[in-house]
């Protein structure tokens, strides 16, 4: 019998690890719990949680470059491992200990967007489609060879959210639709076309300020693309408003750089047009319809932005 291991760690992982889980897995592997929420207590992983909930037996390594590890993986005589947003660089004795190989499930079509943010620098390019690669792992970045993939199309509405929760589901599918060909040693990955990558860098805080001196469309494909994390954000009279959700693209003939509110809700005024907010958040607060977030500067009105 072909003895699995899942890699993973996030939320995103946790429908191709229960997919995986009917058909046996020996061991699964996650990132260390880690301190969240004001009061900073540890906070499982959600692989973790879902891995103890099936009862499957869960390891968190700091490192692979501790002995201890090497000597625990090979006493698990893994036949094939699956990994998916692992957050870890696995090194090359481990690739090399897999008989039927490591496999990871990326979420983007390779080779465009391999890296830390796929998803995110999908929806920052507007790209009309990505996906999810079953690509075989190699020492370099996202580089091995792809068995198959799957598409998907980039609606005008997803966020960074909601398209990596469809993509997960798509890469649990995809997973179970290869499954045989890896566990018989049949598939036949195609390496990857050469000097067509894109890199996916990480997502870096300072990437979520919104300026308004370019198009709205940009604005608007930033705001879902940085939603939940960084995040987007203007300045108004010196205070940071988060903003959390946009709607509709519009002409506008007011000069570019206000924000205006009123019973036709809540725009960001651009160079090429107009921006709809749709929900806000104030320094203290939840997120809020924008219209609400705005009352404190009255039910209507216009401000200019730093």
């Amino acid at each position: 019998m072909t003895r699995i291991a899942f890699l993973g760690t996030p939320r995103a992982a946790v429908p191709a690890l229960r997919a995986l889980a009917e058909e046996g897995i020996a061991a699964v592997f996650c990132n260390p719990d880690r301190p969240a929420g004001r009061g900073r207590h540890l906070e499982a992983p959600p692989v973790k949680v879902a891995a103890l909930a099936l009862g499957l037996p869960v390891h968190q390594p700091l490192s692979w470059k501790a002995p201890e590890v090497r000597e625990l993986w090979e006493s698990l005589q893994i036949d094939l491992a699956i990994v998916v947003a692992y957050g870890h660089l696995l090194p090359r004795w481990m690739l090399d200990a897999c008989p039927s190989g490591v496999w990871n499930l990326h979420f983007s079509l390779l080779p465009r967007w391999r890296g830390a943010a796929p998803v995110n620098h999908a929806l920052l390019a507007g790209d009309e489609e990505t996906g999810v690669s079953l690509m075989k792992l190699t020492e370099g970045l996202d580089e091995g060879p792809v068995l198959a993939q799957s598409r998907r199309w980039i609606g005008h509405g997803d966020t960074a959210e909601s398209l990596l929760a469809a993509l997960s589901a798509d890469a649990a599918e995809l997973l179970m639709d290869q499954l045989p060909l890896l566990l018989c040693g049949c598939g036949k990955p195609v390496e990857q076309p050469l000097g067509q990558a894109t890199y996916a860098t990480k997502l870096r805080k300072d990437m979520g300020r919104l300026d308004w001196r370019r198009p709205a469309a940009e604005l608007h494909r930033q705001v879902r693309a940085l939603w939940p994390w960084p995040g987007s954000e203007l300045q108004m009279e010196g205070q940071p408003l988060k903003v959390c959700g946009v709607g509709a693209l519009r002409t506008c003939y007011r000069d570019p750089g206000q924000l205006v509110w009123g019973k036709e809700g809540a725009w960001l005024t651009t160079p090429d047009g107009a921006l709809e907010l749709t929900q806000l958040q104030r320094p203290g607060k939840p997120v809020q319809p924008a219209l609400q977030a705005l009352q404190p500067w009255g039910a209507s009105g216009s401000r200019a932005l730093n």
